[in-house]
């Protein structure tokens, strides 16, 4: 289980059994009292606050982009498709360029070479 993004249970469990062997338990008393005075100041301060905010725009940029570039649909479309969760209209859509068959290309050079012969 992980309490503070990363650090798991068993880290902190560790740090502490540290902090008491190193510093013993009244100097660790007091180095954590200064621990949590550092933290709250720093978590207080204008600093903070701004890479809090700059943090959130950072993440938001990739939603920004595609809401100006109007493709929420496409990805929307895309996530249905490999969740496996699709319509069956979104196959039937299809982007690809028509490509005409040998033959049929034969007929219709036939039919330009015979509308130039004909005066």
């Amino acid at each position: 289980m992980n309490i503070f993004g990363s650090i798991g249970t068993s880290e902190i469990l560790f740090l502490l059994i540290l902090m008491v062997i190193l510093l013993g338990p009244q100097k660790m008393i007091q180095g954590a009292r200064d621990l949590g005075k550092t933290i709250r100041k720093i978590t207080r301060s204008q600093f903070w606050k701004d890479v809090k905010q700059t943090s959130r725009e950072i993440r938001d940029i990739p939603k920004k982009i595609m809401e100006e570039a109007d493709i929420e649909d496409d990805v929307k479309e895309i996530k249905n498709v490999l969740d496996g969760s699709f319509d069956q209209s979104i196959l039937d859509r299809s982007h690809a360029p028509h490509i005409e068959s040998s033959s049929s290309l034969a007929a219709k050079k036939s039919d330009a070479d015979k509308n130039k012969k004909a005066p």
